[in-house]
This record gives C-alpha cells, structure tokens and sequence, in this order.
C-alpha cells in the first residue's frame, strides 16, 4: 500500500472516531440518568469503528499487495479482456438474433430520374 493511500485511510479512521465521539457527546447531553448506558454505548461504538477500520486496512493491504505481484496482474490483465470478449460476444449474438427475427430491411427504392 502506497505511503499516501495509508494516510488517506488513516484520515478516514480518524474522521469516523471524530464522529463517534461527536455523537457520543450528543447522547450525553441528551439525559443524564442513562450516563452508564451511555458510557457502554461509547464504547460499543469505538469497538465497532476501530473493527471496520481494521478489516478496510487489511482489505487495503491485501489489495496493495496482490496489485504487486505480476501473476495477478496478468490475471487482472486477463480477466478485464475477457469481460471485453463477453460483451463483443453477446452484442454479436445479439446483432444475429436480430438479423434473424426480422430479417434485414430491404434497401430504399433509387430515387426517381430527374425531370429534364
């Protein structure tokens, strides 16, 4: 993964935390007598921000890496032609069907000769 890539993901951990906390900071306000609720739901949502910021790094990770390795980049390579093929593929099965169901039209009658 590339130096920029990791600051990029690390801003967006830090922007989802400053959120938490900015909700965090809301549901306090919001009652006191729930503070110990509170305080778990804080926490719940710190635990579940910081496991989603953990997977996103490790699929970014596996990502960089597999973008390093040159079989995969052929399998890349290989795999984004033949997604071209499918497509050319169905429109000229699709071109055929066409053809066939309705047959071409015949072509336009020459234009009358020209009054001299």
């Amino acid at each position: 993964m590339t130096k920029d890539a990791k600051q990029a993901w690390g801003e967006v951990g830090e922007k989802f935390s400053s959120w938490g906390r900015r909700v965090a900071d809301r549901y306090h306000e919001a009652g006191s007598a729930e503070a110990a609720a509170a305080d778990d739901a804080e926490r719940e949502l710190k635990r579940a921000a910081k496991e989603l910021i953990d997977e996103l790094s490790r699929g970014v990770s596996a990502l960089g890496e597999t973008f390093r390795d040159d079989q995969a980049k052929k399998d890349l390579t290989d795999a984004v032609s033949s997604i071209g093929d499918a497509i050319t593929a169905t429109v000229n099965e699709a071109t055929e069907a066409i053809r066939s169901k309705g047959g071409s039209p015949p072509p336009p009658p020459p234009p009358p000769p020209a009054a001299d």
